[in-house]
């Protein structure tokens, strides 16, 4: 009787290590939508979304992805329940709230997008000025860009979500939105084809920038269990081709960073 007592007590004690074990494995990040990036209807939540739990599963993690406004993913993100944030462009003050991982896991073209009766030729931020331009809440703009919206009094119209600037736009609430080529698309698949064919973009880049998973400074050590899974992912040349061919559209490796002047 007693060694059944004494059996039952450590088959007991040895589920509760395996489960807190498994808890404890299990890491969470806020994030935003962003489609096809971050996507919350997608099975894979979006392919970054993917790639970041391949890289922490290498080493015995599991992901659990908690999508919110951006700009509150990124406060939620430093508390120690979370393990970090992703993911963003760099930004000065960022990489004083958080430690950003080594390898760009994205680098997205980004345009004005507008409709097509706006009267509106890009060649520097200065062009901004007569029109109403979407600035999405917690999301990072280049210092040129923000200075140049102070210095000619640009007005600016502030969203919380981006899947709404496609439809600021064509109900006349804002004359400019910033979107990557990739994100535009995802949104304009709510829209009707008489208005996608209203909308149209600046060809010339409103900026390039290189995103990157965040990690809180409460949980420095998964910097490099991410880098370390980052390069395992790259060194297998398929994996490498695929995630670029049908998500970021571009070769990482080559990437630099660009903002207009002006």
């Amino acid at each position: 009787m007693v060694f059944r007592l004494i059996a039952c007590l450590c088959i007991t004690l040895s589920a509760s290590i395996s489960s807190a074990q498994s808890l404890s494995k299990t890491l969470h990040i806020s994030t935003g939508q962003w489609p096809p990036y971050m996507d919350q209807s997608r099975r894979d939540q979006g392919c970054v979304a993917k790639l970041i739990r391949d890289a922490f599963a290498l080493s015995g993690y599991k992901v659990r992805f908690v999508f919110m406004p951006w700009e509150r993913a990124y406060q939620e993100g430093m508390k120690q329940e979370f393990s970090g944030s992703a993911y963003w462009y760099f930004s000065e003050k960022r990489a004083q709230d958080y430690i950003y991982t080594r390898h760009p896991i994205t680098q997205e073209v980004s345009r004005f997008y507008h409709l097509k009766n706006l009267d509106f030729t890009y060649q520097s931020y200065k062009d901004l000025s007569p029109h109403r331009l979407i600035l999405n809440q917690g999301l990072t703009y280049p210092d040129e860009l923000l200075q140049a919206i102070k210095n000619y009094d640009i007005s600016t119209v502030n969203a919380t979500y981006t899947s709404k600037n496609l439809a600021y736009l064509l109900r006349g609430r804002a004359d400019i939105a910033i979107l990557t080529e990739q994100t535009k698309a995802a949104y304009a698949q709510s829209l009707t084809e008489a208005q996608q064919q209203q909308i149209t973009f600046q060809e010339k880049p409103a900026f390039i920038k290189q995103g990157y998973l965040l990690i809180n400074k409460h949980n420095s050590f998964l910097v490099s269990v991410f880098d370390d899974g980052i390069n395992q992912l790259w060194q297998e040349q398929n994996y490498y081709n695929e995630y670029v061919t049908n998500c970021v559209k571009t070769d990482l490796s080559m990437g630099i960073e660009f903002s207009a002047k002006g």
